[in-house]
């Protein structure tokens, strides 16, 4: 009897792929979930925490005027359409003053909105690299875009310090001191900055589409024209997609200008819709732009060249690799468009400080995945950025911190800690270096980071703003009028050109008051402001009190009040009672 055999067929299954250029994902909801509680977690340390405690320059007090005022194609700053700005900037400092149920906006209403726009950027740069190279790359772009000085700071008083810095290293260098001559005074616009990173990031995945459009419409309404064309510049360099659709772009941020512009047609004079255009124009070229993008992304911009490197980039998959390259190749748009077409170099500022941050996260998940796969050239680029930026930070925080501890007794022991921090940060670097652990270089420059928060939230910056900006003399006028009073300027010497810049009313002055502010050609125009029961104020310089023309309103004097720089200012009033008695209005 024959035995007929039955071979079971083998079970074929397709081989699996093993990527060495592709990092390993958590496969476990509680490996994601962890991800995204550590990136917030940086994001809020770096960006949300102090957020409103630094007290407004010149250029943010005015935003902070208009957000006390009604809404409108453009912001009221002294009772006057400001061409400056638009109302996508304007609108979240409303909301939030208006949440907060003030009588005029607090410096909240500006700090809060700025700080809220660099969450997001932080978080949409983690998101979008996370998808490309993982979890690990997620973590490492919030910290790269949320740990930069740009995001700690956020105030135009600190820009305005590193470019005057900048300007004085470029008079050592050439002897050139033609930007000390010109200040370039420049303006952080992180919620256009968030409109123009979304529309950026959808042109590089996507191509040019409705939403790319609409995105940068977006960002114009908060930032003007130069976003459109910060979006629009680099869609030369990154060239187009399948299924790519410019002419709907194109439509979508016509709308909304177009929107916009009805608006201020019908709400305001041409005039002032002309001038919000043109305005960008008379800024000129931003010749320190490159400067000032790799100066603000530091701790980590520097390791934004560790693409350059072919050990690095074998690494990483091509879908890595062109997110990448894309990124690195808007920021090279931006800063030769930025550097030479007038207006452009503020908008471009945001954008290209996070293409630095996703090139310095993509490096670093290459350096910390892969360490002995890199070349001797990234290893010494890798150690020479973490000791370098390390040693930096110590150096100047000793002598700064060693200074506040000795001067001021209140933050003697923060600053005792800052020093710690700062000294300890390159010898982390240094062991890190010496045992061959790149985990070290990192968390060294994550301490460079913690200090420079630190520092902000720890009242010493806040301090030195505070001692330096108008807000002290502007609150002392305010004591003496009542909450619901108006003061009132006379703007002869805002434009007469005689006058030193001290002796002007600046905006800041005006915001500190808490009060609101009317800005009027001359002192007979008092007899045409809408009174009610409440007597007019007026700051005047002493010689504007003492030859007060007969033919305006009388006024009486309130109170005699030095400025910041020891000069003396009268607050004076029109005649009548600051408080009216209301029983006699009602018959008692």
């Amino acid at each position: 009897m024959s035995q007929t055999t039955t071979s079971t067929p083998e079970l074929i299954t397709a081989p699996r792929r093993l990527r060495a250029d592709q990092p390993r994902e958590g496969s476990s909801f509680g490996g994601v979930r962890q991800t995204a509680v550590i990136v917030v977690a940086i994001i809020t340390v770096f960006t949300l925490l102090g957020a409103g405690r630094l007290d407004l320059g010149p250029l943010e007090a005015r935003l902070g005027m208009a957000s006390g005022e009604q809404v409108g194609p453009f912001g009221l700053v002294y009772g006057a359409w400001e061409p400056g700005l638009l109302p996508g900037r304007v609108v979240p400092s409303q909301i939030w003053a208006w949440f907060y149920g003030g009588i005029t906006a607090t410096a909240a209403a500006v700090r809060w909105p700025e700080a809220i726009a660099a969450a997001l950027i932080a978080l949409v740069a983690s998101r979008r690299l996370g998808a490309v190279m993982g979890q690990r790359a997620a973590i490492l772009a919030a910290l790269t875009t949320a740990g930069t000085v740009a995001m700690i700071d956020r105030s135009a008083a600190g820009i305005g310090l590193l470019d005057g810095a900048i300007a004085w290293l470029v008079y050592g260098t050439t002897g050139s001191h033609a930007l000390m001559l010109k200040p370039i005074v420049p303006d952080l616009n992180l919620i256009a900055g968030l409109g123009a990173v979304l529309a950026l990031d959808r042109l590089r995945s996507q191509g040019p589409d409705l939403a790319v459009g609409l995105l940068a419409g977006l960002a114009g309404l908060a930032g003007g024209w130069p976003m459109l064309a910060i979006v629009a510049v680099p869609a030369f360099v990154i060239g187009s997609k399948e299924g790519a659709k410019p002419g709907r772009a194109v439509l979508g941020a016509l709308a909304v200008g177009l929107s916009w512009s009805v608006w201020a047609w019908s709400t305001a004079r041409f005039d002032a819709w002309a001038a919000a255009v043109a305005l960008p124009l008379v800024k000129g070229p931003t010749w320190t732009l490159a400067l000032w993008a790799a100066a603000y992304a530091l701790p980590w911009s520097t390791l934004a060249i560790l693409p350059a490197f072919r050990s690095v980039r074998d690494g990483w998959s091509e879908e890595g690799k062109g997110f990448v390259f894309d990124w690195l190749k808007i920021v090279g748009a931006l800063a030769l468009a930025g550097t030479l077409i007038p207006g452009l170099g503020n908008a471009a500022r945001v954008p290209m400080l996070v293409g630095l941050a996703m090139a310095s996260a993509a490096g670093l998940e290459r350096v910390l995945r892969d360490w002995s796969g890199l070349s001797k050239g990234a290893r010494w680029t890798f150690w020479a950025a973490a000791i370098l930026g390390s040693l930096g930070w110590a150096a100047l925080a000793t002598p700064i911190f060693g200074y506040v501890a000795a001067a001021i007794g209140a933050y003697r022991s923060l600053a005792i800690l800052l020093i710690a921090m700062g000294l300890i940060a390159p010898a982390v670097a240094l062991a890190g270096r010496s045992w061959s652990r790149p985990v070290l270089g990192v968390a060294a420059l994550v301490l460079v980071c913690l200090g420079l928060k630190l520092a902000h939230w720890g009242v010493i910056v806040p301090e030195w703003n505070y001692r330096a900006s108008q807000g002290p003399w502007g609150r002392a006028i305010g004591q003496w009028m009542p909450r619901t009073a108006t003061l009132y300027f006379i703007n002869a010497t805002t434009f007469n050109p005689g006058i030193p810049d001290r002796d002007r009313w600046p905006a800041d002055l005006a915001f500190h008051t808490e009060r609101k502010v009317r800005q009027i050609p001359a002192p007979e125009a008092l007899d045409v402001e809408p009174r009610g029961r409440a007597p007019h104020f007026v700051l005047l310089h002493p010689s504007e009190f003492e030859r007060w023309p007969k033919t305006a309103p009388p006024i009486q004097l309130v109170r005699t009040l030095q400025d910041r720089t020891g000069e003396p200012r009268v607050l004076a009033r029109t005649e009548g009672p600051m408080y009216p008695d209301r029983r006699k209005e009602l018959g008692e």
